[in-house]
């Protein structure tokens, strides 16, 4: 029997339309987003020191270019990483649907290829492309196995591939399909309730990472408004003393340092939260993103003349 592609699936097959597996699923276009991030960043880096060199004249000032640098660089990549994270989990969450499906209709007393098949009929939300595809295989020929082990390398999350490899397994050993399948499927089902429960008690932590996050922008932009105004030149020039600077620092340099600290500070705390998050580094560049235009929106309405 073999499974016709959907209109949609023509569509993506013949290039009108990038199918989510080659978006999310592709290390070339992983790569290409990482490389767009680093361009882009690049771009304004350039412009930064190029205003600085006064070759251009561009109407926004060299620390708004060093910001558009560091959000560029963070925006394009972390945004991909999100996006992706989110196709992932909706496909983790709805495969136990699918394994317990195929339980059901060996239960009923169809092969395991005719299990697939009539699965593959159905609707598995982004899921459901996988499944034809690999009913589609398995018409052309190709083994239930060799189909399977291609739909788990093709999706590629540790669930997927350590369910798949259990089935795998069992199928090989000739025990009952319809039990394995239904225990995969419990399986499953908790490893997505255990996943949920920690992502929930974890959001209390990138929480509390904003949170301090925040509080220290707020305690740079106080001493900016209340503590700097009321250093005398005497102090400023003793503090260049101790720091080892060759004049005194003026009183807006001291901001300056203080909004690159802060920015630092979002960067640093938004990979933290990242791996508070779900334990990956990617994870946390779109919450370096999210601070960064955070300190920067803040500095810009609070203290308008470094940016001047």
């Amino acid at each position: 029997m073999e499974v016709k592609d959907s209109p949609e699936e023509r569509k993506e097959k013949f290039g009108f339309k990038a199918s989510a597996e080659a978006l999310f699923f592709s290390k070339r276009f992983n790569d290409l987003m990482a490389g767009l991030s680093i361009a882009s960043s690049c771009t304004f880096l350039m412009l930064a020191i190029l205003k600085f060199l006064r070759i251009v004249d561009i109407p926004f000032s060299i620390h708004d270019m060093i910001v558009a640098c560091i959000l560029s660089g963070t925006s394009i990549y972390g945004f991909y990483q999100y996006f992706r994270s989110r196709y992932i989990w909706a496909i983790d969450n709805i495969f136990p649907d699918f394994v317990r499906d195929l339980a059901e209709y060996r239960r009923a007393g169809m092969t395991f290829t005719k299990a697939i098949f009539t699965s593959a009929k159905g609707n598995y939300g982004p899921l459901t492309s996988h499944i034809r595809r690999m009913a589609r295989q398995i018409s052309w020929g190709a083994s239930v196995q060799e189909a399977m082990e291609d739909f788990a390398r093709r999706i590629g999350t540790p669930l997927v591939k350590r369910i798949v490899s259990l089935i795998n397994e069992a199928s090989r050993s000739g025990g009952s399909i319809a039990d394995v399948l239904m225990a995969a499927a419990n399986d499953a089902r908790e490893y997505q309730f255990l996943k949920k429960e920690r992502k929930g008690s974890i959001s209390s932590y990138v929480i509390v990472v904003y949170v301090c996050c925040i509080v220290f922008l707020a305690i740079t932009i106080l001493l900016i408004k209340e503590f700097i105004p009321k250093f005398s030149g005497g102090a400023f020039a003793g503090l260049s003393g101790i720091i080892g600077a060759g004049s005194p620092i003026e009183a807006k340099e001291m901001e300056v340092i203080y909004f690159y600290a802060v920015i630092v500070q979002s960067i640093g705390s938004g990979i933290v939260a990242g791996v508070f998050e779900d334990g990956r580094i990617e994870s946390g560049v779109k919450h370096a993103f999210l601070l960064s235009v955070i300190a920067w929106l803040i500095y810009r309405i609070a203290v308008p003349d470094i940016f001047v």
